[in-house]
């Protein structure tokens, strides 16, 4: 296959030497595919500069787990800016295109993979070294690589885990691999947002020492090779005392510290920009000041763009949507005692304003019903006892019968639990309906949809967390702006680009739920790795604040107040007509 190509019309002038000081270069992309140690073939891409040095720096990007090679084009670009070849490829037995399915997944596979890709990057070639980066759980097993081949000639890890059984036991609250050992068979289990084989993946794990701080120590102890471990301050999984011990007995190793991020440091886009600088210097053995190369923006969007049709016609879609979204909904009840979410619905509620008597209200996306739920209790807390005014008027629209079904049965034993408590009298009317939003998705030649709602129908209009899961979610904002009253208020939210919705996960948790609760919080979180692999393929895209109010502007609706809000993982904006 031909590789992609992005020009930068201004480089046909540059000459080798001016490399560091050029700001955007010309990359060329190329799909090749080799074979693991295991066997299986691994999908990957080359990525480096069409105007080269005569042997250039050789560098291997490991995807993270659960994420693919796409995950890494960004990093992958500013290398090849700066004269380094890349290779960033899919693990086997895992999300991506190389072969294998993820429940067959293993940490010794992912060493395999690792290995493989050395093999294949270093035959023909004149260089004799690579450089090996790879983060998160990834850079266990790369530490492990570069611990058992000499071809490894730098080793870098972003916030790398060093100790997995911990890792594990922090996220869920016990120690998988400690009752394992004990004699525990696991079957089918949750690692981190997955299916995976139980008992394949813990056994392999304990009997190639990858599981534990020990094994991570002693193959810390045979790099001889200058390293860079960044680690971040706010890393809820991985333990920063833990990496400085890991790396204590090697000669040349950098230690650094990721100021204001998570273990997801792309959440933190400033966090994440800086540390990206410091890998590249790092690959070169530079310092930190040094000077770099910056990939062109546009050429990074077209190739994503490339890779994410290529992900969705590799991976297609294995249920409807509606399938999909009634199985979640399932597990996202439970939210409702979460602390976060309280929180954030208190920030969504507190931006629509008081609901006054006769007003309309839409929640565009209700789920199961817990926005109108706060609206509901708010409402009946400021009645009066004799208030005979016209009530507001609730109407939830969903996708899901059953969502819609939940908020109905809420909504009621809320009203009956709350009203005959306070001797309130009549509070709200609901009103339900049923709509896929993904029809107003307007196709070549077709008459575009409508939403079931005359022009300026509401007072007020929530569209909680909903955008994100859209075909076209402007066109769903204009039609909310269509049926919004002259002087009405919106809120609109979306997760935000890398949310990790982990940290939410952990903030439950520490709440002390019941054994239950914390079974039903496991299993959200797998099935947020559900959405995390499908916005990989682009069939979801989560928006930063600028997006929303961008998104806004162009259907002509006028941007306010932006709050972030959801244990910080989401955006949530008022907006006006």
């Amino acid at each position: 296959m031909s590789p992609a190509l992005c020009q930068n019309p201004n480089s046909d002038s540059v000459t080798i030497s001016d490399l560091a000081a050029i700001q955007q270069m010309q990359i060329a992309s190329e799909l090749v595919s080799y074979a693991s140690r295991n066997g299986r073939r691994v999908t990957a891409y080359l990525d480096r500069a069409v105007v080269q040095r005569n042997s250039p720096q050789l560098v291997i990007l490991a995807p993270k787990y659960g994420e693919t090679k796409k995950n890494n084009l960004q990093l992958a670009y500013f290398l090849a800016s700066n004269g380094f070849t890349v290779l960033r490829f899919d693990l086997t037995f895992h999300v991506g295109e190389s072969e294998g399915e993820m429940s067959a997944f293993t940490l010794p596979g992912m060493v395999d993979d690792i290995l493989g890709s050395i093999d294949f990057l270093l035959a023909g070639s004149t260089t004799e070294k690579i450089v090996l980066v790879a983060s998160s759980l990834s850079a266990r097993c790369a530490l492990r690589a570069a611990a058992l081949d000499l071809r490894v000639g730098r080793f870098v890890s972003i916030v790398g885990v060093v100790n997995m059984q911990k890792t594990l036991s922090e996220v869920y609250r016990e120690d998988i691999f400690g009752t394992f050992i004990n004699g525990r068979h696991w079957g089918m289990t949750d690692i981190i947002g997955f299916d995976i084989n139980g008992e394949t993946f813990l056994s392999t794990a304990v009997e190639h020492r990858l599981h534990d701080l020990d094994g991570s120590i002693q193959d810390a102890a045979k790099l001889r090779i200058p390293s860079a471990v960044f680690y971040a301050e706010e890393d809820l999984w991985v333990n920063p005392s833990e990496v400085r011990q890991v790396f204590a007995a090697s000669d040349d190793c950098q230690l650094v510290s990721i100021k204001g991020a998570m273990h997801e440091i792309r959440e933190n886009p400033k966090a994440a920009e800086e540390t990206f600088k410091m890998v590249v210097s790092a690959c070169l053995g530079a310092e930190k000041n040094l000077t770099l190369a910056q990939p062109d923006k546009q050429c990074i969007f077209r190739q994503n763009k490339i890779e994410r049709d290529r992900l969705r016609q590799t991976r297609p879609k294995e249920e409807t949507e509606k399938i999909f979204w009634s199985t979640y909904l399932s597990k996202y009840s439970l939210l409702e005692k979460a602390e976060d979410y309280q929180a954030y619905l208190d920030t969504v509620g507190s931006l629509l304003g008081i609901f006054h008597p006769g007003e309309t209200v839409l929640d565009a996306g209700c789920g199961n019903g817990m926005v109108g739920m706060w609206i509901l209790r708010d409402v009946m807390r400021r009645a009066m006892p004799d208030d005979s005014s016209m009530p507001c008027a609730y109407v939830g629209v969903d996708l899901t019968d059953q969502g819609l079904i939940d908020a109905m049965r809420k909504h009621d034993e809320t009203r009956r639990r709350f009203g005959a408590a306070t001797q309130t009298g009549e509070d709200m009317g609901f009103v339900y309906s049923s709509f896929d939003f993904d029809w107003l998705a307007k196709e070549a030649g077709e008459e575009p949809a409508r939403l079931p709602f005359q022009d300026g129908t509401f007072d007020k209009i929530c569209c909680s967390l909903v955008l994100s899961y859209l075909v076209q979610p402007e066109t769903l904002l204009g039609e909310l702006r269509r049926v919004l009253k002259p002087d009405g208020v919106m809120v609109v939210s979306s997760m935000k680009p890398y949310c990790d919705m982990s940290a939410i996960y952990r903030g439950f948790v520490d709440q002390q739920g019941t054994e239950s609760d914390v079974e039903k919080a496991r299993n959200l979180l797998r099935a947020a790795g559900t959405i995390k692999l499908k916005e990989e393929k682009g069939q979801y895209a989560f928006f930063s604040e600028n997006e929303l109010a961008d998104m806004a502007g162009r259907v002509g609706l006028k941007p306010g107040s932006v709050r972030r809000s959801l244990g910080d993982q989401a955006n949530v904006i008022r907006v006006t007509k």
